[in-house]
């Protein structure tokens, strides 16, 4: 829907997805006939990226922190950060994406969580994990107190506003392995224990995975849509 909104306002579209990463979400953006940038902080993402990205010829990396892009003064449709914002210096990265937009331009934030209000499977891992580290502090609460500013920092902003929210949950196939490398990802855990520990973690998610035998993963999807005067 936000695709179809910024090519009803360019028909040739240019982005530039902020904190890209390894580049999912830009050649997803391609692959819908957009062109644009990849702009990553982190060097080894960026080599990772470039060597995905051999057939995306329209996505150009760039690796620069979402406050300082290098990118030109007003020459982008859409400027995006896929659960990426919440790294940055808000005032600076908005004040740079107010700078490399143009007017009439839209800008998003968008981010997905795993569902822990309604998918039984992972509320049951939640639960042993607490059973396991009880004073674990997770860093999804203060990142979830942190989304819920979002759309008043938009409509509040100059020069932006009409800001939309906009949330969808979404079951997804995952294999075993897919959910392993998923929680492999996580931060917050293993930077509280020590590896034994966090090694047994991985161990009870693979365990309870096998057993529970999960036809699917829920997770929710978020944005927040806002459009430069």
């Amino acid at each position: 829907m936000l695709v179809d909104q910024v090519k009803n306002l360019a028909g040739s579209p240019t982005f530039a997805d902020i904190g890209a990463g390894t580049g999912a979400i830009a050649y997803a953006l391609a692959d819908m006939g957009l062109t644009g940038y990849a702009v990553e902080p982190n060097i080894e993402m960026v080599a990772v990226g470039q060597r995905l990205g051999r057939a995306y010829p329209t996505v150009s990396w760039i690796n620069a922190p979402g406050e300082c892009t290098g990118l030109a003064d007003g020459t982008l449709d859409w400027v995006c950060y896929s659960s990426s914002f919440h790294w940055t210096n808000k005032s600076e990265a908005l004040r740079e994406v107010m700078r490399i937009l143009r007017p009439r331009g839209f800008f998003t934030i968008t981010t997905f969580l795993n569902d822990l209000e309604t998918d039984p499977f992972q509320l049951e891992i939640e639960a042993k994990l607490r059973d396991m580290v009880p004073a674990l502090r997770r860093a999804r609460l203060p990142y979830v107190a942190e989304m819920e500013t979002y759309e008043a920092l938009l409509n509040q902003y100059p020069e932006l506003g009409n800001c939309i929210s906009l949330a969808t949950t979404e079951a997804i196939s995952m294999s075993e392995e897919q959910y392993l490398n998923y929680w492999a990802g996580f931060h917050d855990i293993p930077s509280q224990v020590s590896p034994e520990v966090w090694t047994s973690i991985l161990q009870m998610v693979a365990g309870t995975f096998r057993n529970r035998q999960p036809t699917s993963i829920r997770f929710r999807s978020m944005a927040w849509h806002s459009q430069r005067d």
